[in-house]
Parts: C-alpha cells; structure tokens; sequence
C-alpha cells in the first residue's frame, strides 16, 4: 500500500508538471494578424528583433527599442553613412547582416534566431519562405506613406509597438506627427483645393531623370495639388511633353545630385516653357530613402509650404524645424544627425536653406 501511494503521489506530480508546462506553452506565445493578413505566432515577449529593409528598421529605432535589434540589412554595409539610424546609433552596424529583402541570408537567420523579424507587406511570399526554412516568425508591416492619410502608418507603428511593448511611445509618435501636420495644414485651410499651387515631384531625379513621379506624397498632397494625381499607376514614368502640358507652378526634385539637378532642370530646352522653369521655382526636398520615412516626411511638409505660401511661413525656420524633428526621434544629438544626413546625401533644399 505504501509503495501504491508513493507512486500515485509521483504521477500526480508528474501530471501538475505536464500541466503547468502545457499552460507555459499557450502563455508563452500570442497569435497576431499581421498587415498582410497572415497569422503569426510570436513570444509573448519579444526581446530579440530584426530587419531585411531600413525602413522597418526606423519603425523600431522610433520606437526607442534598439537594444532589441541584432539583425539588420545589408544595405547598412553601403549606405550606412546615409541611413539616419546608423548617425544616431551607430551600435546598430555591429548587429548581425541578414541579407536583404529581395535575398535574405537563411542561414545567418536560422543561425541567429531572433524573436521576430520585420519585413515589408509587399514581400509576404518571402515572409512565408523565411519561416518555412528557418522557423522564425516574421511579421509584414506597411511603412509607406504614400499620401495624407496616415491612419495606415499608425495602424504599422501601433502594431510594432504592441509587440515591442512600447505603446506609450506610439501614442506619443502619433500624438507628434499630428501635431506637426496640423501646425502646417491650418494655416492654409481657406485656401479652395482648386486654387492650390499644382506641383509636379521629379521622384528619384538623379537616378532616373525628372520624367520619374508618383501620385502621392503627403507633403504635396496635404497642401497643394499633384498634376500627377491621377496617373494610372503610383510610380511610373512621363515623357517631358506631358510635363508641358501640366505646366506646373512648383516643380520639386527628390534627388542627390545638389544644386546640378536644380540647374539641369532650369536649363533643360525642353521644359523653358513651363511655368516653374520660367519663374525659376525648381527645388530639391528629401523624399523616400530606401523606403517613406516620418521624420523627413515632416521636414518635407514645411520646406513645401513655405515654398508655396512665403508669407504664411514667414515665421519658419526650415533648418531649425527640421533640427527639432530630428531630436524628437533620436533625442540630444537629433540636430547633429539632421545637418549629416543633409550634407552625406548631397541634398539641396535652397541656397539659403542647405548648408554649403
């Protein structure tokens, strides 16, 4: 009798073992829905993250979680001098590489296993590959800021900082980038949407040359009129003829050539007839680096409307504004960081504006 009890008291214990770890297991881990509709399992606390695109990265950094990170792109390994999270935190280049987006290093994941990586919506296909072959969950977000609306992003930085558990600081972002928005946006609100200045974005001008454009930008679209709004597709490319014809007021350049993409647009035959060429208004703006980024997004909103409405923003400092914004971000050294973007990727805002 006594051997029977000692040994239904051990598989009564046993059992109470098999039943606290079977419950470890469901507490352990949370299923999400991530911006591409798939179901991920993930740890219920995510300590270890990584990246395959900068801008999913800068979701993250914002988010103050860079202890976090141990993978990242390889794009770092290029163009790291230019990428405003590797000038703040340049502990960042000492995480692991992982390949990129379009070719992500398997083995170096599988080798590394963080918690969860970051990767852009359009990539679910290599989301699904990712897991198959290395077992780490991966998460699709949408970083994009294509237009005025950006009630998508928020849905992106709400869902990064729940995983992360840094929802104060979202809420803290969102409250931000609002503010800023409604700061420029309200100063021009009497102003009828068909008496906006229409403004034509040269998008990626140095690489492809000014026919580039997309058909939203939220810096142009909050403020004036897109001449390119309603192109069939969000990135494409027109011919100089079609440019004629909008014969916009404004012409904005996102580029890296400086002040020569400025002059090759002023001196351009082809375009002397169009407005903004005639009256010389041809300025460079930041724009998408390897993916939408807020921070410039809203250095991008003020630099364009006081382009387009002088007397209204009279009282803005673009330089020192985009030295503010910065430091929300990246705290005391945002300012630094902002000029060494600036000069690291050759941009060219105004004479007055870009430091020479």
């Amino acid at each position: 009798m006594r051997r029977f009890a000692i040994f239904f008291i051990l598989i009564t214990v046993a059992a109470l073992i098999a039943g606290c770890v079977k419950e470890e297991s469901k507490t352990g881990y949370v299923e999400i829905k991530d911006m591409a509709g798939r179901t991920v399992k993930i740890p219920e606390k995510v300590e270890r993250v990584a990246t395959l695109f900068p801008a999913n990265l800068r979701i993250i950094v914002m988010l103050n979680a860079t202890d976090k990170v141990v993978g990242i792109s390889n794009y770092f390994d290029r163009y790291g001098d230019k990428l405003e999270d590797a000038l703040a935190h340049p502990e960042l280049l000492k995480a692991e590489r992982i390949g990129s987006v379009r070719e992500p290093d398997m083995e170096k994941i599988a080798e590394l296993k963080p918690d969860v990586i970051f990767i852009e919506s359009a990539y679910a296909q290599i989301a699904d590959t990712i897991e198959k072959n290395t077992g780490v969950p991966v998460v699709c977000i949408n970083t994009s800021i294509y237009s005025g609306k950006l009630e998508d992003f928020y849905k992106t930085i709400r869902l990064v900082a729940k995983i992360l558990g840094k929802e104060e600081r979202a809420e803290k972002i969102i409250e931000y980038i609002d503010s800023e928005v409604e700061n420029v946006t309200k100063r021009v609100e009497d102003i009828p949407k068909e008496e906006r200045p229409r403004v034509f974005l040269s998008n990626w001008a140095y690489r492809h040359g000014i026919g580039w454009t997309v058909k939203n930008y939220a810096p142009i679209d909050l403020i004036a009129r897109n001449v390119a709004e309603n192109i069939p597709a969000h990135y494409m490319e027109v011919t100089k003829e079609q440019i004629i014809e909008w014969n916009p007021d404004v012409i904005f350049i996102h580029g890296y050539k400086g002040k020569s993409a400025v002059d090759e647009i002023l001196n351009d035959p082809a375009l002397q007839q169009v407005k903004a060429v005639k009256e010389g208004k041809v300025y460079g703006l930041f724009g998408p680096y390897i993916g939408y980024d807020p921070k410039t997004m809203i250095v991008d909103l003020y630099w364009a409307a006081k382009v387009l409405y002088p007397e209204r923003f009279k009282d803005v400092d673009v330089m020192k504004k985009g030295e503010e914004v910065f430091t929300f971000f990246y705290g005391w050294k945002g300012a630094e960081v902002f000029h060494e973007v600036i000069k690291n990727r050759g941009l060219y805002l105004s004479q007055e504006l870009t430091p020479q």
